[in-house]
């Protein structure tokens, strides 16, 4: 982990050896992108989040040091579910993190181009989800960070999730996303499990509705205000699912729905709707890119994972419509850390 100067462009190196090339993903003080690793020679994710104006040196690096820890916890206790951070890099007010390129599209990202969800398909993403947040709860991990953009959907439906040890880094009550705040967190107070179910909600409500629960108001500080103080807006789409989404966004934690209620209520909202399409495999992948070749053109490496998106993009589309509930007919080796980490 490394401290230095920001005022990063596509043309300048992170800690002198992580190129971002392209955006795939931007939310509310974060911000996904396709890099390179010079030094290795391959593609990775980077991630680009504003740190609290004033966060020492210190707490940086110990928040940079402590996003590669919990990665490499959550990846045993969710294999398969966790993107594996290789190297994290604070700069002068900015975390950088760096992943393995993860197979997968970001949800919000999908969420975009697809349009809503119906409510099996979101359901499927919510009990996805919610295997992840039990296995850290049962060791008493809250991500505290989660938002469609923490969340990669794979070609076949599986999620992987990024994101873990963020939360309670820094002294803010949340990094990014705001609009995806718990009202505890949104009042800066200690937050729980019960944090991350209400996060599980507020994606649930995007995915079937188009929308946060609760918009963005431009400025972090007037989104928290009003995701503790304003009245949630009740779902018009969500159908069976409505129960489970209000009763995930309940103001007080202590009302909020548990895992177990959430697991069962998503459940029998899969096995109520309709019979599932014919397994279908899609061979598309986001980022499932080769080593990049030494002295590759930047340009053309851009381009190259530009139609990288696109391809994993339609795949998962045609994915999410054959999930049960959906309407088929509508529209390697990780890089090696840094010598710094």
């Amino acid at each position: 982990m490394t401290m230095g100067k920001a005022h990063i462009s596509t043309h300048e190196l992170v800690a002198g050896r992580y190129r971002p090339l392209d955006v795939l993903h931007r939310e509310t003080n974060r911000t996904c992108w396709f890099g390179e690793d010079v030094s290795a020679e391959r593609s990775c994710l980077l991630t680009e989040i504003a740190l609290p104006a004033g966060t020492d040196e210190e707490t940086a690096l110990r928040t940079a040091a402590g996003v590669v820890r919990m990665s490499k916890t959550m990846r045993v206790l969710a294999p398969g579910r966790i993107a594996a951070v290789v190297d994290a890099v604070a700069l002068d007010g900015v975390l950088w993190t760096v992943t393995e390129p993860v197979d997968g599209i970001p949800l919000g990202e999908l969420l975009g181009r697809q349009g809503t969800f119906d409510h099996v398909q979101a359901a499927r993403i919510g009990l996805e989800l919610l295997e992840v947040l039990e296995a850290a709860h049962g060791e008493g991990i809250t991500h505290g960070e989660l938002s469609p953009g923490q969340v990669f959907v794979h070609h076949q439906g599986t999620v992987v999730v990024t994101g873990f040890g963020l939360a309670g880094a820094t002294l803010a009550p949340r990094l990014s996303a705001p609009s995806y705040a718990s009202p505890e967190q949104a009042r800066d107070e200690r937050i729980g499990p019960a944090a991350d179910l209400w996060a599980l909600g507020a994606i649930l409500y995007t995915l079937v509705e188009g929308r946060p629960p609760f918009r963005d108001r431009d400025r972090p500080a007037a989104t928290l205000k009003g995701v503790d103080r304003l009245p949630l807006r009740a779902p018009v789409r969500a159908g069976p699912l409505t129960p489970t989404v209000q009763g995930l966004l309940r103001k007080n934690s202590q009302e909020r729905l548990t895992r177990t209620a959430a697991r069962n209520a998503l459940l029998r909202v899969l096995d109520e709707g309709p019979d599932p399409a014919p397994p279908q495999e899609y061979g598309s992948r986001l980022l499932a890119l080769p080593a990049v070749p030494p002295g590759r053109n930047g340009r053309l490496l851009v381009a190259g994972t530009a139609l990288a998106v696109v391809t994993v993009a339609a795949a998962v589309l045609a994915v999410t419509r054959v999930l049960p509930g959906g309407d088929s007919g509508t529209t390697g080796e990780a890089p090696a850390p840094s010598a710094s980490a």
